[in-house]
């Protein structure tokens, strides 16, 4: 009988264990709560035992106003350290502007259009306008954000029938410094991933927003930020200015979108996507669709403008470089595809030029819209891109003065099923130097430049050593490209 009982205690004291191990692994159903990445448990290490990676601080929306619970969320997961998750589960969460410091972590719903968060009734602005900080729903500054799966969006119309707020600088925002703090390490690596920011013309700027959260300069000019950042299967609509706003750089990594990772950008009115008033950063946009219906304008607009008497002026550490390759741009209505302008050569003559390099991308216009124009480059690369449908210019190269366009190259670009109302091609007044290679253009170019030299596929006539001007060309850009990757 003692036997027995000894036995039967046993397997009792094993049941409750088992009971309250899978207790802890589910107990984590409020925000002050940490729990368990269960997905991390099939993971290990070379000792082969069991590595319980993150901390999960779960939040359920209350259906008035969840930003004091979100707030709870952070604080506690940056209270865990490195590597925590704030979760969201299936729903609506209503919003006043939230600030998170130095948080090094996950933050992720349950998907597009299954978590979604949106603005508070009563949220407001002043406090923020106060002192001298953006109007952005979701502010991170500093840190190591990962931010993936859900909608942010904004109400039509004012936020509500007395705005305290009625207009948003943006919905989600990274920055390594603001008005009112600088973080840590003055530095921010931030990735979104499988996002969908929705807007309204009459009330949001822009969805996604990074640089430094400034809303107004200040004397000696607002400081640039150091910032790593990526934008990958994420959708934009409806924005008064820019789907993505990535500015005010003063070296970092900017991808948006990959080859088989890309974006959706549409019915944005300024310009889809701006890449801002940086310096020394290495800008990679493949793989993304760019919808530019009527009334609106760019679908990309780059520009390296520094800014004088708003920005801090910075020399730069390396060469700004950018690739934009397989792209699709179907401007059915707006004003140029890809508009690019090295204004920073105005202002710092003795520094490296950006070099950009547009490469296999497909254009469908219509409208009387345009599909490329760059201004102020020094060795641009337009190649193997296919132009389709009808507009105003194909390419335009223009000058900014008193800077000249120059060295670049087009080669290989297919204008077969393109038609343009004013020309394919201008080389204005302030190119040269520029070589165009192909592209079967025959009477459709207008060169006003100086030494630029137009030919078509057979160059065994040319007096011109073409081949060593596209080597060198091409050569140039391949190293600028492989060094901004030792970088």
């Amino acid at each position: 009988m003692f036997n027995q009982n000894s036995k039967t205690m046993k397997t009792l004291k094993k049941l409750f264990l088992f009971i309250a191990v899978i207790g802890l692994l589910f107990s984590c159903s409020k925000s002050d709560q940490t729990g368990l990445n269960l997905s991390g448990l099939s993971n290990t290490n070379p000792n082969g035992k069991a590595i319980i990676q993150e901390a999960i601080f779960l939040v359920e929306p209350n259906g008035t106003d969840d930003t004091e619970a979100l707030n709870d969320a952070f604080n506690g997961a940056i209270t865990s350290g490195q590597g925590a998750v704030v979760q969201l589960v299936e729903g609506e969460y209503h919003l006043n502007f939230i600030e998170v410091r130095e948080f090094y972590g996950k933050f992720r719903g349950a998907g597009k259009g299954k978590t979604v968060i949106t603005t508070s009734a009563n949220i407001d602005d002043d406090p923020l306008i106060s002192q001298n900080l953006n109007t952005v729903l979701i502010r991170f500054v500093g840190g190591d954000v990962y931010l993936s799966d859900m909608t942010l969006k904004t109400p039509p119309g004012v936020f509500n029938p007395d705005p305290l707020c009625n207009w948003l600088d943006g919905l989600a925002g990274f920055f390594s410094l603001t008005a009112q703090y600088t973080s840590i390490n003055k530095y921010i690596n931030a990735v979104i991933d499988n996002v969908e920011f929705k807007g309204h013309w009459g009330n949001t700027n822009t969805g996604l927003t990074a640089g430094s959260g400034f809303r107004n300069t200040i004397p000696g000019g607002i400081p640039l930020s150091n910032i790593d950042i990526s934008v990958t299967n994420c959708s934009f609509d409806g924005f008064a200015s820019y789907g993505a706003l990535i500015m005010e750089i003063r070296e970092g990594k900017i991808i948006v979108g990959t080859k088989k990772n890309g974006n959706i950008f549409d019915n944005t009115y300024w310009a889809s996507l701006g890449i801002w008033h940086n310096t020394s950063v290495k800008v990679f946009i493949e793989g993304n669709t760019f919808f530019n219906p009527t009334g609106t304008r760019f679908g990309i607009e780059l520009n390296s403008s520094p800014y004088p008497g708003y920005l801090e002026q910075v020399p730069q550490t390396f060469a700004s470089v950018c690739n934009i390759e397989q792209n699709m741009f179907n401007i059915t209505g707006g004003l140029v595809g890809i508009g690019v302008t090295d204004n920073r050569r105005k202002y710092f003559p003795e520094e490296l030029p950006m070099l950009v390099q547009v490469k296999n991308n497909q254009f469908n216009m219509s409208n009387n819209s345009r599909s490329i124009g760059c201004s102020g480059m020094y060795g641009m690369v337009i190649r193997n891109n296919i132009f389709s449908g009808n507009g105003s210019y194909g390419v335009r190269v223009l000058t900014f003065a008193p800077v000249y366009n120059e060295n670049g190259l087009m080669l290989g670009n297919n204008f077969s099923n393109a038609t343009y109302s004013v020309t394919t091609v201008l080389l204005d007044a302030g190119s040269r130097n520029w070589t165009i290679v192909g592209g079967d253009l025959g009477e459709r170019i207008t060169n006003l430049g100086e030494n630029n030299i137009i030919t078509g596929f057979n160059n065994n006539t040319s007096e011109v050593p073409l081949g060593q001007t596209i080597v060198d060309n091409l050569e140039e850009m391949r190293d600028a490209f492989h060094n901004a990757d030792q970088k």
